[in-house]
C-alpha cells in the first residue's frame, strides 16, 4: 500500500500495463483537460486496484467544481438548486440557511481535503471486488499522510455500496447526504423490468426510427470531439449550472483512446453531430458523466430521450447496473429508475474541534432537513 504523487508519477515513464487510474492521473496532470478543476492528484497503489485521489487545500478559486470541492457542493452549487425549485415558500429559507452555512464551511477549511477514487466525475464507481477490509489500512495512511486534511469518498449509495458504507462509518467516517440519483438495474438483461415500461418501449421505438446514426466513439474525429464539448457546454454549463465540469475535448478525446471513457454519438444525414454520451463502467456498473445534445432543436427530435435509451440499452446488454445520476428526476422515474440518496464519507476525527463540528453540524442539517426534502419532493 503506497502513495505516489504527482512528481513521482511524471518522474516515471508511461508503461503500456499501466493500470486505468494511472493513466488517467497521468492524463489530469496541470489541470488543462478539466477547466474548473484545481487539485493535485495522485494515485493510491493497493495492489490489486489503483485508486486516484484529489488533494486540494482550501485556497483554490471560488468557482472550483464540486467534484473536488465538498464547499461548491454543500454551498455554491446548493444555493443554485434552491433556485430551480420553483417554490418560492421554501427558496427563501433555504437561501438563508445555506448563506450561514457556507460561512461555517469556510471557517472550517472544509476544501482541505482527500478523496479517494476521485476520477473527477459526477458519479465516481467502485470496483464490485473492492476489499473492505482495506479501509482500517487507508484510513491510516491517509491519517498519517494528511493529518491537517479531512479524507473520504464521494459517491457512495446504499444499492451499490452498502457494506462499502457500513465498514467506513464503523471506522469513525461520517455519513454526509449529497444528493438523489437513479438506478436502473439491468442485471436481467432484456428481461430488465424497466425496459417494458411504457416511456422506455417509445424511446425504442424513437430511437428504431430515428433519422441519426448511431456512431461509436472509435470513429469520431477531432472536430466530432471538439462539437460534442460544445453539446455538453449547452447542456450542463450553460442551461444547468457553471459550477458542473468543463470537460474539454481532449478530454473525451483522452479517455476514448486510453480505455476510461466510451463515447457513441448520434450523426445527423449531413455529418453533424446533434448528440452524444460518454459511459465509464466497471465490471459491474456504468454511468454517464458525458451527456450533450443540440438544445436550439426542436423537443419533438427527442434526442434526449434517443440518448437515454442508448445507455439503457448498453445497460441491459452487459447486463450491468446504470447509475444515471441526478437531475430530469420524473423523466428518469417515468422509466423505472429508482431512487437512492447518494452520501460523502468523510474521516474528520483527526481534525480541531471546531472544524470536526461543522462536519458534524452539516451531516446532521442534510440528513434532518436535505433528505427529507430530496424524497418528499422526488429530486
Amino acid at each position: 500500500m503506497k502513495l505516489q504523487f504527482e512528481d513521482q508519477l511524471l518522474g516515471e515513464p508511461a508503461r503500456s500495463d499501466d493500470s486505468l487510474a494511472r493513466r488517467y492521473v497521468r492524463a489530469c496532470l496541470g489541470g488543462a483537460l478539466i477547466g474548473n478543476v484545481s487539485a493535485r492528484m495522485a494515485v493510491l497503489d493497493m495492489g490489486t486496484h489503483h485508486y486516484p485521489l484529489s488533494i486540494t487545500e482550501g485556497c483554490e478559486p471560488e468557482d472550483n467544481c464540486y467534484v473536488v470541492s465538498p464547499k461548491t457542493t454543500y454551498s455554491s452549487y446548493a444555493r443554485e438548486e434552491v433556485k430551480r425549485l420553483g417554490r418560492p415558500w421554501l427558496t427563501w429559507p433555504l437561501q438563508i440557511l445555506i448563506r450561514g452555512l457556507d460561512s461555517c464551511l469556510r471557517a472550517a477549511r472544509v476544501d482541505k481535503v482527500v478523496l479517494i477514487n476521485n476520477w473527477l466525475l459526477s458519479t465516481n464507481l467502485y470496483p464490485s471486488d473492492m476489499n473492505v477490509a482495506e479501509m482500517p489500512g487507508i484510513t491510516a495512511l491517509l491519517r498519517q499522510a494528511f493529518p491537517d486534511h479531512g479524507f473520504g469518498f464521494r459517491s457512495i449509495n446504499d444499492f451499490s455500496n452498502r457494506e462499502l458504507r457500513q465498514c467506513l462509518e464503523a471506522l469513525g467516517y461520517l455519513s454526509i447526504p449529497s444528493r438523489q440519483v437513479y438506478m436502473f438495474d439491468a442485471r436481467a438483461g432484456v428481461q430488465a423490468a424497466f425496459l417494458k415500461r411504457h416511456n422506455t418501449r417509445m424511446d425504442a421505438t424513437l430511437l428504431r426510427h430515428s433519422r441519426y446514426e448511431i456512431v461509436s466513439g472509435a470513429t469520431l474525429n477531432d472536430a466530432d470531439f471538439e462539437r460534442i464539448e460544445y453539446l455538453y457546454n449547452l447542456l450542463y454549463l450553460n442551461k444547468y449550472c457553471r459550477l458542473n465540469p468543463h470537460y474539454s475535448a481532449e478530454w473525451m478525446r483522452c479517455g476514448q483512446r486510453e480505455g476510461w471513457l466510451e463515447m457513441r454519438a448520434l450523426r445527423s444525414s449531413e455529418g453533424r453531430i446533434d448528440g452524444a454520451v460518454g459511459w465509464f463502467k466497471t465490471s459491474s456498473i456504468i454511468s454517464v458523466p458525458v451527456v450533450g445534445y443540440d438544445t436550439a432543436l426542436p423537443q419533438r427530435t427527442g434526442l434526449y430521450r434517443q440518448l437515454t435509451r442508448l445507455c439503457l440499452q448498453e445497460a441491459a446488454e452487459h447486463r450491468l447496473i446504470l447509475n444515471f445520476s441526478s437531475g430530469a428526476a420524473t423523466f428518469k422515474r417515468l422509466r423505472g429508475g429508482q431512487p437512492q440518496i447518494e452520501y460523502s464519507l468523510i474521516h474528520v476525527a483527526h481534525l480541531s474541534p471546531g472544524r470536526r463540528w461543522v462536519w458534524r453540524l452539516l451531516s446532521y442539517l442534510l440528513h434532518g432537513i436535505g433528505v427529507p426534502l430530496m424524497r418528499r419532493l422526488k429530486l
